[in-house]
């Protein structure tokens, strides 16, 4: 059962199953990151993943900061806040070092995470991370579209359009970054109808550049991911917003890592599974 919970000053929704570690989870779903994709989504779907995780973790799955039912807050968005969302979220259900695994974008924040956080991370697992050329166009798309139209319509029309709505940006990309949130969290509400114009849509740029002018695979530097130095797998997607080349970039630079390189439709649970056993059962840096 969800429930919600103060996190980094954004109202979060939780949900904590299963027993074992702690495991946080960052959701896949891009900008509709909510905790539901684990079981619903792709090859998290494909593979049931959640039955394999919550048999041997307590799993901590959250809607991201923007995404859902969870607030957010009307600054520059990036992976180093998203890393530190969640990091408040574990300490706040009082776990003080945790496994890490994230789906789709968020393989950014996760391994953001372990770069950010190196003593509060015990193991590193990353599905079909995001990335390459025609991820970073659509994303480009989207954030320009939702730029010209606030820009014609104003901040007023954009919380009434959010109200109206029960989307998000993934799948409107007239709302924004933080268009699923206006309807869940007052003081967001407020604080986009308070700001300038120009202010806001400067943010917006600044979320754009700070998180998406990459054609590999957004997130981390390559010197940063290169010092990471817990035990981690990563397994590859192959479409147009999870670039093998994404997958390529991301292991070339991660040391001593796990990698599943064979195609997509031979990602079967016993494969995928066999990998997450043996990085399991690897020491930790605890």
């Amino acid at each position: 059962m969800s429930d919600w919970i103060e996190a980094d000053g954004v109202r979060t929704r939780v949900e904590v199953s299963g027993s074992g570690p702690p495991l946080l989870m960052f959701s896949p779903g891009g900008f509709d990151a909510t905790l539901e994709k684990w079981s619903a989504l792709g090859i998290y779907k494909k593979i049931d993943i959640m039955s394999y995780l919550g048999e041997r973790f307590t799993c901590i799955s959250f809607d991201r900061r923007e995404c859902g039912q969870s607030g957010g807050r009307l600054e520059v968005l990036n992976f180093s806040g998203m890393a530190r969302h969640g990091l408040f979220v574990a300490e706040h259900l009082g776990f003080d070092q945790v496994h890490v695994i994230g789906g789709c974008l968020g393989c950014a924040p996760a391994a953001q995470f372990a770069v950010d956080y190196p003593k509060k991370i015990s193991s590193l697992n990353l599905i079909w991370p995001v990335g390459g050329a025609r991820y970073r166009m659509r994303n480009f798309a989207r954030f320009s579209a939702h730029i010209n139209w606030v820009q014609e319509n104003g901040l007023q029309a954009l919380v009434e359009r959010s109200h109206q709505s029960t989307e998000g940006f993934a799948k409107d990309s007239l709302l924004g970054p933080w268009g699923s949130s206006i309807r869940s969290d007052e003081s967001l509400r407020k604080s986009i109808l308070s700001i300038d114009l120009g202010q806001y849509l400067a943010l917006v740029h600044g979320s754009y550049q700070a998180m998406f002018s990459v054609d590999t695979a957004p997130g981390p530097k390559p010197e940063e991911l290169m010092q990471i130095d817990c035990p981690s797998l990563l397994i590859p997607g192959a479409d147009d917003s999870h670039a093998r080349s994404a997958g390529h970039y991301m292991n070339e630079c991660l040391a001593g890592n796990g990698w599943l390189d064979i195609p997509v439709d031979q990602q079967i649970p016993e494969i995928i599974f066999e990998l997450f056993d043996q990085m399991y059962q690897a020491p930790s840096t605890e």
